[in-house]
């Protein structure tokens, strides 16, 4: 039986919680983006969720295999290729890169989410992973497109992965206010891949300077939100770096007033658990509300309120700059974690 995508979806309200079960001749197993209700189980538990793109459902025969990282049971599917098939060292650094997530506060955001690994010969550059997006159809899944030919440094050495799983420390956002969300991934993508060694701290915060400058560049006179919604070409840098540096902005400022008791890692610990995974859709002014109601002082919607709709930049230079900043920026990246998370 090849595989291939299964076309049929229940419609459900927001209460609804079904439990679907497969029978399937021998020989054939099952991949869906829904809940296992046990390990190795072909019974699954299937809720309303965001649709921001048809979750994948895999019939045929793959390879799969569960492991335990961080409070949380990663299902990792790999589908097979006769000429490129994915191996061990892809599994490998799909485990590691998922598991350094959890330097961010103690634990993966999504205890049940699902990774397929879709095999692929890079163009991008020789990249060991050309593509990935998060799918939040039915549960969520990461979709990674692997070079299986690459060694498993430089799958290690890509970023790909970690922001797409950064993506889960978030809601699914309207579409037209991605820039958060791509903005929060962008952040974390550099602080996190710091923290796992991978990068120096003086190199991650040189990427973050970069990109930051990019997005200062990039159509100058939109806002975020207009950026978002399309209006103009050529403004992918503005959506994926107005995000960042208000990330960057609250972390320091989280950071700087408390000194150093509160941070952007444990707002977001907060968030994942009263909230996280979400079984809807959520506005940016949703999602920095929220923030706010889980700090002391309120910061979140005075940032959205005074960028989300300017064509000025957020000015982060003197983020960057300020020598009496230094430590907590040396803080951000530092491997460490400080702080019990929520459970």
């Amino acid at each position: 039986m090849p595989i291939t995508e299964w076309m049929w979806r229940p419609l459900l309200g927001g209460n609804d919680d079904i439990v679907v079960s497969f029978q399937l001749p021998d020989g054939v197993d099952v991949s869906v983006p829904w809940q296992p209700l046990e390990d190795g189980a072909r019974s699954f538990r299937l809720r309303s969720s965001p649709q921001s793109g048809t979750g994948l459902s895999i019939f045929g025969r793959f390879d799969k295999v569960v492991v335990k990282i961080a409070g949380a049971n990663l299902r990792i599917v790999s589908l097979p290729s006769p000429t490129n098939p994915i191996g061990a060292e892809a599994i490998g650094w799909t485990h590691q890169t998922a598991e350094n997530i959890a330097l961010a506060y103690g634990r993966f955001p999504n205890p049940h989410a699902r990774v397929v690994l879709f095999p692929v010969t890079s163009s991008r550059d020789e990249s060991a992973v050309p593509f990935g997006r998060v799918v939040r159809d039915g549960g969520e899944t990461v979709e990674l497109m692997v070079d299986p030919r690459r060694s498993e440094e430089s799958f290690l050495g890509d970023w790909t992965a970690t922001h797409e799983f950064t993506h889960l420390m978030l809601p699914y956002l309207a579409r037209d206010q991605r820039w958060i969300s791509e903005g929060f991934a962008q952040y974390y993508q550099n602080v996190l891949l710091a923290r796992a060694g991978r990068y120096t701290q003086q190199y991650a915060w040189q990427k973050l300077r970069d990109g930051l400058e990019r997005g200062r560049e990039s159509v100058p006179g939109l806002s975020p939100n207009q950026a978002a919604r399309g209006d103009e070409k050529n403004s992918r840098m503005k959506i994926y770096w107005s995000g960042a540096a208000l990330a960057l902005m609250a972390d320091i400022e989280l950071r700087r007033r408390s000194s150093g008791a509160e941070s952007l890692d444990l707002v977001l610990d907060r968030l994942q658990a009263c909230c996280l995974p979400s079984r809807r859709k959520w506005s940016g002014r949703d999602l920095f509300e929220k923030l706010d109601s889980l700090i002391e002082t309120p910061l979140f919607v005075e940032l959205y309120e005074r960028y989300a709709d300017a064509p000025s930049f957020p000015d982060f230079e003197p983020l960057l700059e300020q020598p009496g900043l230094a430590e907590i920026r040396a803080a951000i990246t530092a491997r460490r974690y400080t702080g019990e998370p929520n459970r």
